[in-house]
């Protein structure tokens, strides 16, 4: 009996001993939070009037080691930890956002349709900045969402719809995973910030230690150049940048003195391509960001050859040029370029009012030269020789031709604040359809293209949760009072155990959210054409504890099997975020 004790003594040691050499941090240790608000205090308790020992930034993520109601303790550093509140930060793992934006860096895209239009926003209520076509090249990936794609060509950017693309994801070089990069030493150069908020960091890499920060226009000693980063010296910090948001300047020995005489030119819009020869399929040499000032050395049909950074030549697209000393000509008497026809039938007529006389209707594609601009109207030149008008804001154009864009719903979103909030999460999978669909997923889905739309408009948006994670019922509303949200929306789908009953409900608490609720619901009806089950005044916990303008809308039945379909669709959860951003536009018109 006595030898069996010993033995059980000695089993219980060792488990304890293997068990204290465990860090309690790997208990959650797949889990990374993300700060969502500008500077959030860490607390050395859980509790709002704890001592705060440190404060974290928007954008930073840290790993969460241990959670406690509506606080995570997070890893600040190597040796020190903190408690946050949920409801400013919001949850980061790998899939989490079936739509997560790739590096605009490792992905171009492949345009699949001629006369492609890129939207100022990713909707069709959004205008046309543009148009892209089968055989473009370089046309650089920036982010996407369920059904649209943001992208970069030539100093046009914008949003396509993601039917008419493929994304294509550049090859890593086998060479760099075997070999590494060898590290080139500069010479007496330096080189211009072109972003704010630009880390300095220890090694070459996103994933090393952040040493300080840079800003736009701040310039930097470059010691060296390995692959795509520099290493940099400033006010005695010595660290690596990435060289996408820098601008080498050369040194004067470099510079290359032709003698021929130049017209020096400034770009006028963001990230100008630079090619090797005067075509759109000309090799793209780098970009040039907006502001910077060139040469110009020739020109060929519109295209202009440049000298830049002290010696380096290269075409880019003269359109995008304002020329020094070269004044731009009055608006009234404007000529330079084209303009296209976006939608069938429409209108050109006799004066630049819309009271005045249709004497012509154009279809999807025509073009027309530009006369002339007056009064947000272009004067242009139809086929048989005679002169009409057509308004500025429902056409694209070509050349260069200042752009009209009559401000839209976008004009009552820029911003404003808005906090949304996907029904549910985590382990509260919501209602379930008839085919097992999640409620908590929809949300999601539909919470995210809205959020797209929002910010395309200049509001600023906050999510009570980026992914399937659970989030406290009391913290949603909170993190509205939090921010002094103008609106605050819980996004939720329906169940009943009427198989028969469909519809979209509004929901608010306060009188003073009618006007709110009467504007959003009456667009979901008229976008989504589901039946109308009416504005309804409740007692929701979301809303009643929110001090900001707040509705909780019921976007249809997914216990009844036709609806569920149609919300599953693509093009319904479009629809349903397009209502929403409309219905709001309207609101903040009339308020």
């Amino acid at each position: 009996m006595g030898h069996k004790v010993h033995i059980f003594l000695i089993a219980l040691l060792l488990f304890s001993t293997i068990f204290s050499f465990l860090d309690p941090s790997d208990v959650q240790a797949n889990r990374t939070v993300v700060v969502a608000t500008d500077v959030l205090n860490v607390r050395e308790t859980p509790d709002a009037n704890a001592t705060i020992i440190s404060k974290v930034q928007r954008g930073e993520s840290y790993p969460v080691v241990e959670s406690q109601g509506e606080w995570l303790k997070i890893q600040i550093t190597s040796s020190k930890t903190g408690w946050v509140a949920s409801y400013l930060v919001t949850e980061s793992s790998e899939g989490a956002r079936s739509t997560a934006s790739r590096s605009s860096d490792e992905a171009n895209v492949q345009i699949l349709t001629d006369d492609l239009r890129v939207r100022s926003g990713p909707g069709t209520n959004f205008s046309v900045v543009g148009f892209l076509h089968a055989n473009a090249t370089s046309v650089q990936y920036l982010e996407e969402n369920e059904n649209w794609v943001k992208v970069h060509s030539d100093g046009v950017e914008g949003w396509v719809a993601k039917e008419f693309v493929t994304i294509l994801a550049k090859k890593k070089k086998e060479q760099q995973a075997e070999t590494p990069e060898e590290t080139e030493e500069t010479g007496g150069q330096s080189a211009t910030i072109t972003t704010d908020g630009l880390n300095i960091r220890s090694e070459p890499s996103t994933q090393s230690e952040v040493l300080g920060s840079l800003s736009s226009g701040q310039q930097v000693e470059v010691l060296a150049i390995r692959g795509d980063w520099l290493n940099i010296s400033y006010n005695g910090t010595v660290g690596w940048i990435h060289s996408d948001y820098a601008n080498i300047i050369k040194s004067p020995s470099s510079t290359q003195n032709s003698g021929t005489p130049k017209v020096e030119a400034t770009i006028k819009v963001a990230g100008l391509n630079v090619r090797n020869e005067p075509t759109l399929n000309g090799k793209v040499l780098e970009q040039l960001p907006e502001g910077t000032t060139v040469m110009i050395i020739s020109e060929r049909n519109n295209w202009c050859e440049i000298e830049y950074d002290n010696g380096k030549t290269g075409w880019i697209a003269g359109w995008f040029l304002e020329k020094s000393g070269v004044s731009s000509p009055p608006s009234s008497t404007s000529s330079d370029g084209t303009i296209v026809i976006v939608d069938d039938a429409t209108n050109i007529r006799s004066a630049p009012s819309t009271d005045s006389k249709v004497i012509l209707r154009a279809d999807e594609g025509e073009e027309f030269s530009i006369v002339g601009l007056e009064d947000n109207w272009y004067k242009i030149k139809l086929q048989d020789g005679s002169e009409g008008y057509v308004a500025g804001w429902i056409v694209a154009t070509k050349g260069n031709a200042t752009s009209v864009k009559r401000a839209g719903a976008e004009q009552y979103l820029s911003n404003k604040v808005i906090v949304i909030d996907p029904g549910h999460g985590g382990r509260d999978v919501g209602a379930i359809g008839v085919q097992g669909t999640f409620e908590k997923d929809l949300t999601l889905r539909t919470s995210l293209l809205l959020q797209d739309k929002l910010k395309a408009a200049g509001a600023t948006v906050y999510m009570t949760r980026m992914s399937d994670t659970s989030v406290p019922l009391q913290s949603r509303p909170q993190m509205a009072n939090y921010h002094g949200a103008d609106v605050f929306l819980s996004l939720h789908y329906d169940s009943i155990d009427d198989t028969s009953v469909t519809g979209t409900t509004t929901y608010y608490y306060g009188t003073t959210d009618k006007d709110l609720a009467d504007s959003v619901h009456s667009s979901l009806v008229q976008f989504t054409n589901l039946r109308d089950r009416e504005v309804r005044q409740e007692n929701y916990l979301v809303l009643r504890e929110s001090m900001q303008p707040s509705l909780l809308l019921e976007l249809g039945y997914i216990s009844n099997r036709g609806e569920e379909i149609t919300i599953l669709s693509g093009d319904f959860q479009e629809r349903a975020s397009t209502a929403i951003y409309q219905g709001l536009a309207q609101y903040f018109r009339g308020n």
